[in-house]
């Protein structure tokens, strides 16, 4: 124990090493950094100007307001809440929808199920876009969880890229209405409510609503009309080739059934068969009219497949490389030769000889799966290494058993896909099931979404 006057000493030396000390410390670089005019400050103030002048039209008080850390408040957040309210309504029609049309289906059925080839592919389609908005939400969710900069990747403005709420938000309004117009209408063939609107008119609510919000919100969406304009445009050898216009242009590929789908509503739409209400009527002038089936159909579901073969061709002759654009291209010469196959095949006399004709065409349909499964897992996905286990030496997931069930679920997936190339739904392949085909579009984009690894 220490006496009073030795205390009183060690206390008076103890301050003089602390003024010896800060002095010391004040001739450091990391001291002169701080002080008034020191590189940190400039440095501070260089990002404000920076800030300001790409976000905030340069008003640097709105920068230097922006760029402060905000205190966490105790407030609650009504916008995750209202999220939440949406997400339990979507739940709760997808029980409601799976009950009218399956189990109440079983007991008062419609009167007749011509609506199935009618009116159905209408909603198809909806259903299909919904289920496109969910995922391009669940991938931006795996992006950003695992800090994938999938903005710098893409080149997106980072100004006009939907925040996930954003995205999420919009996916559940639209399931919300797409579920509520297809139960309303179902109704009303099953006779639950009054004949005074008729059914096919709901269906063509929802796509007048569609357009009307489209059109409403054109200043939004620009930046992707802009995209598949330049997609588009490959039509006459035109467009940029980046990896954001690739991208979509591959998932142009994979929705070749929402594509004829989409092509149907506007037929319904155009030719003003929905106003007489009569299936019939419908079916005669869309989905039997020998124009739209032998031309139509065949172009919307061959078309993405020529865009992406016109990408890989003008990639070559910007790098002159056969490999790996001339051998991806190839690729999708073999898929167009499935789609061409089965058109060829419903408009000729092949009847003759329908054994060397279903050989031929399950010969095609096996390459091109087979073609495009290798080509996703060894250059896509950069998988099937030997080295690393048959996967690759860097993995986004920490689990290796997602990438080996990814490897079989795609196998599956694709050859699901090679069917959607079929325009005239004549499946060569024996016992395939008839209750998966209206799936398949929802399969194929499901599968595509997988390809969320590939940015990694």
């Amino acid at each position: 124990h220490l006496s009073l006057p030795e205390k009183k000493s060690c206390d008076a030396l103890g301050a003089a090493n602390k003024k010896i000390l800060r002095k010391q410390l004040d001739l450091q670089e990391f001291s002169r950094a701080v002080q008034p005019g020191g590189s940190l400050l400039q440095l501070v103030k260089e990002s404000e100007m920076l800030y300001a002048g790409k976000f905030c039209g340069g008003d640097i008080v709105q920068a230097q307001a922006e760029l402060l850390s905000k205190q966490a408040t105790a407030s609650f957040d009504w916008r995750l809440f209202q999220l939440g309210y949406r997400f339990g309504a979507c739940l709760i029609l997808t029980f409601w929808l799976l009950w009218d049309s399956i189990v109440d289906t079983l007991y008062r059925p419609p009167r007749n199920s011509n609506w199935l080839h009618s009116m159905f592919p209408i909603y198809r389609a909806y259903f299909c876009l919904v289920l496109m908005l969910w995922l391009a939400g669940c991938m931006s969710f795996v992006w950003n969880k695992y800090r994938i900069n999938y903005i710098y990747i893409f080149e997106l403005d980072p100004r006009k890229v939907p925040t996930l709420e954003q995205i999420f938000a919009l996916a559940a309004n639209a399931t919300i209405l797409v579920m509520t117009n297809f139960l309303l209408y179902y109704k009303v063939l099953r006779g639950d409510f009054p004949h005074w609107l008729p059914a096919p008119y709901l269906p063509m609510i929802l796509v007048l609503t569609s357009i009307g919000w489209i059109l409403a919100n054109f200043s939004s969406s620009k930046g992707i009309a802009m995209v598949c304009w330049e997609v588009v445009s490959l039509l006459w050898l035109g467009g940029e080739v980046n990896f954001l216009t690739a991208f979509v242009a591959d998932v142009f590929t994979s929705m070749a059934k929402l594509w004829v789908d989409l092509a149907y509503t506007f037929c319904v739409l155009f030719t003003g068969s929905w106003l007489h209400d009569s299936d019939e009527l419908t079916q005669t002038r869309c989905a039997k009219n020998k124009f739209f089936v032998s031309v139509i159909k065949v172009l919307v579901t061959v078309l993405p497949l020529y865009f992406r073969f016109v990408q890989n061709v003008k990639l070559y002759r910007k790098f002159v490389r056969p490999f790996p654009f001339l051998a991806n291209a190839m690729k999708y010469v073999v898929s167009m030769a499935v789609s061409l196959f089965s058109t060829l095949h419903a408009a000729s006399e092949v009847k003759k000889d329908p054994e060397s004709y279903t050989a031929f065409y399950i010969l095609f349909t096996c390459i091109a799966t087979i073609y495009s499964y290798v080509w996703d897992i060894t250059m896509d996905w950069g998988l099937a290494r030997k080295s690393h286990g048959g996967l690759r030496e860097r993995l986004m997931f920490g689990n290796r058993w997602i990438y080996y069930a990814v490897i079989l679920v795609d196998l599956i997936g694709r050859f699901m896909w090679v069917i959607t190339l079929m325009p005239r739904n004549d499946n060569p392949i024996p016992l395939f099931p008839d209750l998966v085909t209206p799936f398949l579009a929802a399969i194929e984009l499901c599968r595509r979404a997988m390809c969320c690894d590939n940015l990694a």
